[in-house]
């Protein structure tokens, strides 16, 4: 029994030694023989991972028109850790090689500067042919950096649509906890934003090993990068172009859609900018900012202003479905309707008027009556009905709401007579977006719906829900009698909006004069054909001076798809 155990112990100690001696040989070999190796590997090398953007998905037009998509950028880098002994010395060669400050490529520098290890575009978007100019003179200090910069083909026409793309770096702190890395980039306003899950696809990179010169002594691995989806729009871009050209000079927004499904065929709001300007960093960037005309503004559905007499058919269906008028019912115009010492104006002297005349010679007058007859609270509620303080729920962000002087508002301590009068004309405390307004009277062309406007067609391989419209509570035989009367704003020969005739469009719809500080506000807002609208238009101009001012816009909108055959 004791010699059993004897043996199992002299075992065990051979088992030891034999570890032992293996355990020595392995620390004889790396760090003997292979020492010099393994010391340079500690001292020299280290894991850099090399970044690799995503390309971003395309945007086109409902017709395949590409709008936006990204082409490559050849930008110079250098790494932080290659040159942290002579970064000034470096720059500032650079610099006077390539004709630039010092001090605008320290600013990239500190800007987009990272980590030691990963490279910073110091230099960006410029010619391959002048990348590797610079490269054959600077060699190993510093690198091309080919990377995909956003670029926009019609970027004034469509600026406020589709938005643009910044570097996440310079949002790091807000958006790194909704996912995003430091080299991303993201959607700035309009469908870049708004659809950035879509568009903005993975980023990669590769991990490799490098030594202190800055060369590839090893690759560790990749991580492909996955491209964005494309995206297509319902604007045509074509109507969008057209609608650019025919408010340009003009500060104020145009709005083109299909009567039935809310698809947006074109949106405009001038002045405009150039996304391009802020996805390269130019110069002119601070002049879009600070101009006083506020060009990024989106006035479509960021902008609320007085609505003037396109109001005035929302009040003719809530006296006709609340039985306080019948289109016979006629109101006699004096050019003024006095209330105590004070005086409400109309534009002329109508004399005796039925509601059909009422709105095609938008006799203000008729309507201080008819909201005498209704009275603030029900006027605002018809007002809630039509969407004028509701989102539109537009598939873009940062829409404004609309206000109306509902009960619940404390607008002031009493509201008088006169306050219901200036409701009843569109004036006073109620405003709206141009959005909202052409909703509103959209919904006397489609038999009384209040349709969801949005700007999305297709999602590749995506699913995409159909908006659903909302039934306005007013019967078909009112909504009509309004639309009858709307279309001799256009047909009468006395009718506001008659110099849309000779479009042979039967168009029909409502001019708005909307008084403000300054020059008013013009308005027009409209469908056609008559019979069986397909389409719905509102074009507004912020300080027009008159709704006649936005009649040309919109005759000459009109005019360009007649000629290009796009209606």
């Amino acid at each position: 029994m004791s010699s059993n155990k004897d043996n199992f112990i002299i075992f065990l100690k051979r088992i030891y030694i034999t570890a032992f001696l293996i355990l020595c040989a392995s620390l004889l070999y790396y760090q003997i023989i292979q020492g010099n190796y393994y010391l340079t590997r500690a001292k020299n090398n280290y894991v850099r991972v090399i970044p690799e953007r995503s390309i971003r998905g395309k945007i086109f037009d409902r017709n395949g028109v590409t709008l936006a998509y990204d082409r490559p950028s050849f930008n110079i880098a250098v790494i932080p850790y290659q040159i942290k002994s002579n970064k000034e010395e470096i720059i500032d060669e650079l610099a006077k090689f390539c004709s630039l400050k010092p001090k605008s490529l320290n600013r990239n520098y500190s800007r987009k500067f990272q980590n030691f290890f990963t490279p910073v575009d110091i230099i960006s978007d410029i010619s391959k042919k002048e990348a590797f100019r610079i490269e054959e003179k600077f060699v190993d200090s510093v690198l091309i950096d080919p990377q995909p910069q956003r670029y926009y083909v019609f970027p004034y026409e469509t600026a406020h649509l589709l938005g643009y793309v910044k570097d996440a770096a310079s949002f790091y702190e807000r958006l790194k906890k909704y996912g995003y890395s430091p080299n991303e980039r993201i959607g700035i306003s309009g469908i870049e934003q708004y659809y950035d899950d879509y568009l903005r696809g993975t980023d990669g990179g590769d991990l490799i090993e490098v030594n202190s010169s800055g060369k590839i002594v090893g690759f560790l691995g990749k991580l492909n990068a996955d491209r964005g989806k494309d995206i297509y729009v319902t604007i045509d871009s074509k109507m969008q172009q057209a609608a650019y050209q025919a408010i340009s000079g003009k500060k104020g927004a145009l709005i083109f859609m299909d009567s039935k499904n809310g698809e947006i065929l074109a949106l405009v709001s001038y002045p405009s900018f150039d996304p391009n300007s802020f996805v390269k960093g130019k110069d002119e960037v601070s002049n879009f900012l600070n101009d006083k005309n506020k060009p990024m503004q989106n006035r479509a559905i960021q902008s609320t202003f007085p609505l003037g007499s396109t109001f005035k058919p929302i009040v003719a269906a809530a006296g006709l479905q609340e039985n306080k008028l019948k289109p016979s019912t006629t109101f006699i115009c004096n050019g003024k309707l006095n209330i105590g010492k004070a005086e409400f104006e109309c534009e002329n002297v109508h004399n005796e008027e039925n509601l059909y005349e009422a709105i095609a010679h938008s006799c203000n007058v008729y309507f201080y009556n008819v909201g005498i007859l209704l009275g603030r609270q029900i006027m605002a509620s018809y007002a809630e009905k039509f969407g004028l303080n509701s989102l539109s729920g537009i598939d873009l962000p940062y829409e404004k709401r609309g206000t109306i002087p509902v009960s619940s508002m404390k607008i002031k301590s009493r509201w008088y007579l006169g306050d219901t009068l200036n409701l009843s004309i569109g004036q006073g405390y109620t405003e709206c977006s141009p959005i909202e307004i052409m909703l509103a009277i959209n919904v006397f062309s489609n038999g009384g719906y209040l349709v969801k406007p949005h700007l999305i067609k297709k999602i590749e391989n995506a699913e995409i829900d159909e908006p659903k419209s909302n039934k306005v509570d007013i019967s078909s035989q009112n909504i009509i009698i309004v639309k009858t009367a709307l279309a001799e704003v256009v047909g009468s020969e006395e009718g506001t909006s008659r110099m849309l005739k000779p479009l042979n469009l039967s168009i029909a719809g409502k001019t708005g004069t909307a008084q403000t500080s300054g020059r008013p506000h013009g308005w027009f807002a409209g469908f056609f054909p008559e019979e069986a609208p397909k389409y719905t238009i509102c074009v507004f101009l912020e300080n027009g001076g008159s709704s006649y001012e936005a009649l040309k816009v919109t005759y000459s909108f009109l005019e360009k798809l007649k000629e290009q055959q796009l209606l």
